[in-house]
């Protein structure tokens, strides 16, 4: 029988994500434990997934097997772009972009390099082999990587100076009135260290939503981020209450429970030793390409949508 002890640290809205977060499993995974009455809390066995935990419940698992991440599977990452000085892929879903702590036994990008034999710069905490900027575990998409130091000193000056960028794709459970900036500042939860919050005294956060194309409740949105804060998309789109399909963490309450459809669509920078102006595009993984094309005005194009999507995005980047 494993024990945990809910405190201000690890609390969760929802059981399952309790779950999820805190055994490292998937939340397909958490909802079989409940489900089985594997679950207790304070002696009570619970099957509800969205039961609410409070600070200094005593949360009991059966014993039983976790699937766990092994550190040592193969993963397979598709590259977008790769010369000398850089490493644009496409990060999968799931996947953290290193770990946070030594023992952490998760796989990550970096477990890729590394497996991989990819040169990185060397600059920064060893831990992040030519990280420039992270993606969530749940978000999906495109993200670049310094194969050298100098390539990793130009490409953190563009970060800073925001003359490199990202153009995010995700679907939000109510259409937005008009595109809208949202300029509110972020912190971290005081009670849930995972969680993050609108806040007068948190750090200076900037987003710019644009709508592209709703039906009944669904709209598929831009998000252009002109600073770089944790969980900002999420954060913001909460503020008006928007939420993204799939974030229960931050208030979504509708059943799409697969992930939250959230992706790094496309990249842009200066090529740190030609100066050429690049763009890149991350292909959207299959089951958001799905859910885009039955729920929203795109619909009806059943042949070559991925490529027509593509066509609309590359003109509708153009126009922001």
């Amino acid at each position: 029988m494993q024990e945990i002890l809910v405190n201000e640290h690890n609390i969760q809205d929802r059981l399952d994500i309790f779950l999820k977060e805190t055994l490292n499993i998937t939340r397909n995974n958490a909802s079989k434990l409940i489900k089985n009455y594997q679950i207790s809390i304070n002696n009570t066995i619970i099957q509800k997934a969205s039961y609410e935990l409070k600070t200094n419940d005593i949360v009991r698992i059966a014993e039983i097997q976790i699937p766990q991440k092994n550190e040592e599977t193969k993963l397979e990452i598709e590259i977008l772009y790769e010369d000398s000085d850089i490493l644009v892929i496409n990060k999968p879903i799931n996947l953290i972009v290193h770990k946070a702590h030594e023992h952490d036994m998760q796989n990550s990008v970096v477990n890729w390099l590394i497996q991989n034999n990819i040169q990185t710069s060397s600059i920064g905490d060893s831990y992040r082999h030519g990280i420039i900027h992270r993606l969530d575990k749940t978000t999906s998409g495109a993200m670049v990587i310094a194969k050298n130091n100098e390539s990793y000193m130009a490409l953190k000056e563009q970060l800073q100076q925001r003359t490199m960028g990202r153009f995010y794709l995700c679907m939000i459970d109510n259409p937005l009135k008009e595109n809208i900036t949202i300029q509110s500042n972020i912190m971290r939860h005081p009670k849930n260290r995972l969680k993050y919050i609108n806040a007068k005294s948190g750090k200076e956060a900037k987003s710019a939503f644009y709508k592209i194309s709703s039906k009944d409740n669904n709209e598929l949105i831009c998000a252009k981020l002109f600073t770089g804060r944790t969980h900002q998309i999420r954060v913001h789109l909460a503020k008006i209450n928007r939420h993204i399909i799939g974030d229960y963490f931050y208030g979504y309450k509708g059943e799409y429970d697969n992930r939250i459809l959230l992706h790094s669509h496309t990249l842009y920078l200066t090529h740190p030793r030609t100066s050429e102006n690049l763009r890149f595009y991350a292909p959207i993984p299959k089951d958001m390409l799905e859910y885009i094309q039955r729920f929203t005005d795109f619909g009806g194009k059943d042949e070559n949508f991925e490529e027509y999507l593509y066509d609309f995005m590359h003109r509708f980047y153009s126009g922001i």
